[in-house]
């Protein structure tokens, strides 16, 4: 999100400069806590003083994240207001989370002090634009969805064909960390169904694992499942080839327990791939049900199995969805969009 607002006309607009607080470790993608979250705290800290005096910016944007993390983000932001900048709060969490939180008493209460040093908050949805509202009693909480590169997609339309699929074969995607809060298993579960109605149907499983020692695990579990040979493992893809991977793709699936709104959901739309979602987090105020792909209930792997079945059945029915997406991916889910 952040290389694609700052590759914007924000800055054609605005100087902008980065504040990187990422530990660069690729299967990172939510925040742990080992022993460099320490020392990274302290050179992020350090690199925010440095950008504060050196650059002396009149905004400050904080990206921040749910759980424990949010005290770090929240020291940023108190860090840039005693600059005299006036901070806004990207917040990418969801209503549910334990901290902060809009369910408990102690998660509103955390919520409306931190959130104190933010002159602004800008959610995810309108849902959780409502809910922040209400649970950190301000008014001034806005929403804005993540986005994407639909000029990238375009692109990659003239690339060569995906070697990942053989002729004759429809690839269902999985695209995302391979675990399982994100309804892998799940999805191993489901995939029986759907090759029986559909044996020309290839899983093209695109991310990593959540360790190392889980990659070996879900390949022997695909084997000792029987569907080795219909299922294709891909790794970590970025930019043109991840472009490429969407745009093979007949059907996006996601069996996940619990999201904010996940920047696959516009980038599916952007590759013109209806999704078959489930109905968690900010993903039911984007995603319709019946007109962008299928709302389904998470851990539910017979209705995942029967809504990816339905739009394999159904061609017409899937192409109509494709041409939607793409329509409401360059109105909605651009880069320019987030930027405004």
């Amino acid at each position: 999100m952040v290389e694609m607002l700052t590759g914007s006309s924000l800055s054609r607009d605005y100087e902008l400069r980065v504040v990187n607080t990422s530990k660069g470790v690729l299967r990172w993608a939510v925040e742990k806590r080992t022993w460099r979250t320490v020392p990274c705290f302290f050179r992020d800290v350090a690199a925010l003083l440095a950008a504060l005096a050196g650059f002396r910016p009149d905004l400050v944007v904080v990206h921040a994240a749910p759980s424990v993390s949010f005290l770090r983000d929240w020291v940023f932001m108190a860090l840039a207001r005693l600059a005299g900048c006036r901070v806004v709060c990207h917040y990418h969490g969801t209503l549910h989370t334990r901290f902060p939180s809009a369910r408990t008493r102690f998660g509103r209460t955390a919520g409306r002090l931190l959130m104190a040093a933010a002159h602004r908050v800008i959610v995810l949805g309108p849902t959780y634009r409502d809910g922040f509202r209400d649970a950190w009693r301000r008014d001034d909480v806005e929403w804005s969805p993540n986005v994407t590169d639909v000029a990238l997609f375009r692109e990659a339309e003239r690339s060569p064909a995906a070697p990942w699929l053989a002729d004759g074969e429809r690839g269902v995607l999985f695209m995302g960390r391979l675990s399982r809060p994100k309804g892998i298993w799940d999805l191993f579960d489901a995939i029986p169904a759907v090759l029986a109605r559909h044996p020309e149907a290839r899983f093209l499983l695109c991310g990593v694992a959540e360790n190392d020692a889980q990659e070996p695990v879900l390949r022997a579990e695909v084997a000792r499942r029987g569907y080795s040979g219909r299922v294709t493992f891909l790794g970590s893809r970025e930019g043109l080839e991840k472009a490429r991977v969407w745009l093979s793709a007949s059907v996006y699936v996601s069996p996940t327990w619990t999201e904010a709104f996940p920047l696959v959901v516009p980038e599916a739309m952007a590759a013109g791939v209806p999704l078959v979602i489930t109905a968690v987090g900010a993903i039911p105020d984007h995603v319709h049900d019946g007109e962008d792909g299928f709302l389904v209930p998470p851990r539910d792997p017979a209705a995942l199995a029967a809504a990816v079945n339905r739009l394999l059945d159904d061609e017409p029915l899937r192409r109509r969805m494709a041409t939607r997406l793409r329509e409401r991916a360059a109105r909605e889910f651009d880069i320019e969009v987030g930027a405004a």
